[in-house]
């Protein structure tokens, strides 16, 4: 277990969460490189393949299918000097292929009815792409919203512009461009989980049983369809168009707050919209898996199960990189070292030691779901499995020296991995917090759905948590490896009992 240090974990988690993954969404090449490393690891450890067979040799991947919807790399906004081959996201995000020409007519809120109508009632649209400024919410907005809250603002927001762009097309418009001057409500992280966008594919699960996740939320974006294409412009995108258009920002925001005149834009900027949406039905996602067997001739057929995911969101449509440092580089660290400590003990354990790396975790437990219908290791003889993810930082749920445990001993799966974790814990100077309300949100739990105990370490979330700023150097080596050291010991605990763990149910306290 001292083999643990925070130097090889936090080695690992700067590389799986460096610029260069590009995010690790599930399915790209950030994440397939994040396979390879994580492969060639247990591979230099000398662990065995646990994999799917390829021409009757085993591999340390075991792969599962998407679908993937993706932006062409030859798609381009133009409007007049400026030529932008990102910045912008689909709404929508249907196959399509788009090629038009036109003048580009700032329309303001995009209203075409009533007394407030930003257009004439005789005006027509007709082969033009309207740009027409988001508005956002009335009155403040808090600084520090949460995931959900922000998913809570941006929907209805969504619809509007879905009518908008309706509207639009009502009155000719061949597309619609949206510029959002400024994102209090986090329509940019909204927008990186449900729409397509250069280097941003939407993606959905091919394999039965799987929990469509995000992917059943993208289609109830605004806009697309029959309707004109429709973007969403980034922040930083939106102020070069709005220059080119010779639209003064600050004017806007004294429009939309509705302390102004609509600002005028020059007349007569050409632009055009070369779009292709493409749609791959048959495309594939990794998992990692390898296996140290047993050392006893009867209890080596049976395993614990280490798991971690090593993917994340990718890209946020601005261009910024979701590096998921603790979300969860951390955690696939921890996996590595794990493995590490294990691969290198003198002392050979009873049971085997299965380690698993899953992708598709932030999109609805993807990979861990097919590893669990589809397992390598026959799955009536898995007695455990133990989860890390998010580990490497303190915050609102869990101090330095806490841990973030479900299921707690207030759950009705507590088990007797958790309580002999407990005891483990307080050798190691930490408590326990319960994290119960991630009971359903991590990998343990497609392993908890088929009655196998569970136990799951993490940090729980901080401010950090989904955002862009979720970087390397913010992660704490130190709580990392305890946290580490102590899914080594419970791991090592269970493979050499001679009982398999068993449930407890609702406990008056941890131990």
């Amino acid at each position: 277990m001292a083999t643990i240090e925070a130097k090889e974990l936090l080695a690992h988690a700067t590389w799986l969460a460096a610029e260069e993954r590009g995010g690790r969404l599930t399915g790209s090449p950030g994440q397939q490189a994040a396979a390879d490393y994580i492969a060639k690891h247990f591979a230099a450890l000398g662990l065995e393949p646990l994999g799917e067979e390829v021409d009757g040799k085993r591999t340390f991947f075991q792969h599962y299918g998407i679908a993937r919807t993706h932006v062409a790399e030859t798609s381009r906004l133009k409007v007049g000097a400026l030529d932008l081959a990102d910045g912008f996201a689909v709404l929508g995000g249907k196959p399509v292929e788009v090629k038009l020409e036109g003048k580009l007519t700032f329309c303001g809120l995009g209203r075409v009815k009533g007394a407030a109508s930003d257009l004439a009632p005789e005006q027509s649209l007709a082969g033009q792409i309207a740009v027409v400024a988001i508005k956002g919410p009335r009155g403040e907005v808090a600084k520090d919203l949460s995931v959900e809250q922000k998913f809570g603002m941006c929907f209805p927001v969504f619809g509007q512009l879905g009518r908008t762009a309706k509207g639009l097309a009502g009155k000719g418009a061949a597309a619609v461009v949206f510029v959002l001057v400024d994102d209090a409500i986090g329509m940019s992280d909204v927008l990186n989980y449900l729409a397509v966008a250069p280097g941003k594919d939407v993606l959905a699960p091919r394999f039965e049983g799987a929990d469509a996740g995000m992917s059943g939320m993208a289609a109830m974006l605004g806009g697309g369809g029959d309707g004109p294409p429709s973007l969403v412009l980034s922040v930083p995108t939106s102020a070069k168009v709005l220059a080119e258009l010779a639209i003064d920002a600050d004017a806007l925001r004294k429009f939309l707050k509705g302390d102004g005149e609509r600002p005028t834009a020059k007349a007569d900027v050409g632009g055009g919209l070369n779009l292709a949406i493409t749609h791959e039905a048959d495309a594939k996602a990794s998992n990692v898996c390898a296996v140290l067997r047993g050392s006893d001739p009867k209890l080596a057929a049976e395993a614990i199960v280490y798991s971690a995911h090593m993917d994340h969101v990718g890209r946020r449509f601005d261009g910024e990189v979701f590096n998921g440092a603790d979300d969860n580089a951390s955690g696939s660290a921890g996996l590595l070292a794990i493995a590490s400590a294990w691969a290198k003990s003198k002392e050979k354990q009873k049971r085997s030691i299965v380690f698993l790396s899953v992708s598709g975790e932030e999109l609805g437990l993807w990979g861990s779901a097919y590893y669990a219908n589809n397992p390598t290791w026959p799955a009536d003889q898995i007695v455990a499995n133990i989860n890390t993810d998010m580990i490497g930082r303190s915050g609102p749920e869990s101090g330095p020296m806490e841990v973030t445990v479900t299921p707690s001993h207030g759950h009705k799966m507590f088990s007797t991995i958790v309580r002999d974790s407990a005891v483990f814990a307080e050798q190691l100077g930490c408590t326990f917090t319960s994290g119960d309300k991630y009971y359903t949100r991590s990998d343990h739990y497609n392993f908890a759905q088929k009655g196998i105990p569970v136990v799951f370490f993490c940090n729980g979330e901080h401010e950090d948590y989904h955002q862009v700023t979720d970087h390397a150097d913010k992660l704490d080596g130190a709580k990392m490896e305890r946290i580490a050291r102590l899914s080594f010991w419970t791991g090592w605990s269970v493979a050499n009992a001679d009982e398999r763990p068993r449930k407890l149910g609702r406990q008056p306290s941890w131990r």
